[in-house]
């Protein structure tokens, strides 16, 4: 890595085929579009059972619950076809017939979840947008590099987005007639993610696991609180004599005892592999390792995969559990592994890439 370097090398959308062409595209196409039918599904699976238990008379606890189950299924549906509803037709019809194009973008504040952008093509072209639903990270890789991908805009304004390592593979956006430049934009929190001192002091990543660590200690509040119940309920039961319905009552608390105590180590053992994450990105800087992971590893596969890695001049194995499929990309197109401190053989370090929102653990082989 030079001394000047200040991006991480990231997988780029083809330009010479048709958008939909790309497997990328088309999977991020498939996922935006299955919430639509899923959602609603969902919503009458739980709904139609309310109405007939209502009907029949059953506790209206019961009722209650399916009823607040299907409203909640009913309300995403109705966001997410805010979201996306009316643009996935014509974004459809854009990716099957144009090839991706690299423009400059500006990215400017968000307002009411929806960001402005001003994206200007290499002909001089200017297209003043509206993003829907565009992550802070994604805003960050867009403002630090400057580069978006689009296809359209169509007759009706609509256009769809892609991002420079698949942080955005997929976005919605829309002409607006409004002054975009007229508003702040978006201050780049890290200008030069490679050269943090430490990963854990990359602006993306440590905004990227603050959420999930800080909730992984809140949730262990609920099950250590009523295993305690359990607990207390449990020394009473034993005091008294089995019988009837106080031996079923029995049974049932054990049961519930013991769910209590399997959900409180999972969730132990998410503090834990949080703060393990946490230390790991303390050991040094982010450190590209040179490594080769098949095409065919990227395009669906197993959710665990081994890529080949040149780790102290040797080339040992390194296995990704459970890795996204933006990493493998990444990681197939670049030819780099990027992990935090330097990687020894036999040893585990937190693989990502820097100025990104991915985070992965790798173990080197011996």
């Amino acid at each position: 890595m030079s001394a000047t370097q200040r991006e991480a090398p990231a997988v780029e959308p083809p330009t010479d085929v048709p958008a939909l062409s790309d497997g990328v595209t088309g999977r991020a196409l498939r996922a935006l579009r299955l919430p639509l039918f899923a959602l609603p599904a969902t919503a009458l699976a739980f709904g139609a059972p309310a109405a007939w238990l209502a009907a029949a008379g059953v506790s209206w606890l019961v009722v209650a619950v399916l009823t607040i189950a299907a409203l909640a299924f009913v309300i995403a549906s109705l966001l997410t076809a805010h979201l996306y509803g009316m643009w996935l037709r014509p974004a459809a019809r854009l990716l099957a017939e144009q090839p991706w194009r690299r423009a400059a973008v500006t990215v400017f504040r968000p307002a009411r979840g929806r960001t402005p952008l001003l994206v200007t093509e290499p002909d001089g072209t200017r297209h003043a947008l509206v993003a829907v639903a565009l992550p802070w990270a994604v805003q960050q890789v867009f403002a630090r590099t400057g580069r978006v991908w689009l296809v359209g805009p169509d007759a009706g304004g609509w256009v769809a987005l892609r991002s420079s390592g698949l942080a955005l593979p997929l976005g919605a956006a829309r002409v607006t007639a409004a002054d975009v430049a007229s508003g702040y934009e978006v201050e780049v929190a890290q200008p030069a993610p490679v050269r943090a001192p430490v990963a854990a002091a990359d602006a993306v990543v440590s905004r990227l696991i603050a959420g999930p660590r800080r909730r992984s200690r809140t949730e262990l509040i609920a099950p250590t609180v009523l295993l305690v119940f359990a607990g207390v309920v449990i020394a009473d039961l034993l005091g008294r004599d089995f019988a009837g319905e106080l031996l079923e009552l029995t049974l049932f608390v054990l049961l519930a005892t013991l769910l209590l105590a399997g959900l409180l180590a999972w969730r132990v053992r998410k503090v834990r592999y949080w703060a393990k994450v946490d230390r790991m990105l303390g050991v040094g800087g982010w450190t590209p390792v040179p490594a080769t992971l098949a095409e065919s590893a990227v395009d669906g596969g197993p959710r665990t995969v081994t890529a080949q890695a040149v780790v102290a001049g040797r080339t040992v194995p390194v296995t990704l559990p459970r890795a996204s499929q933006a990493l493998r990309a990444n990681v197939a197109g670049t030819g780099k592994l990027w992990v935090a401190g330097v990687p020894a053989p036999g040893a585990e370090a937190v693989a990502g890439l820097p100025g990104y929102p991915y985070l992965n653990l790798a173990r080197f082989g011996p």
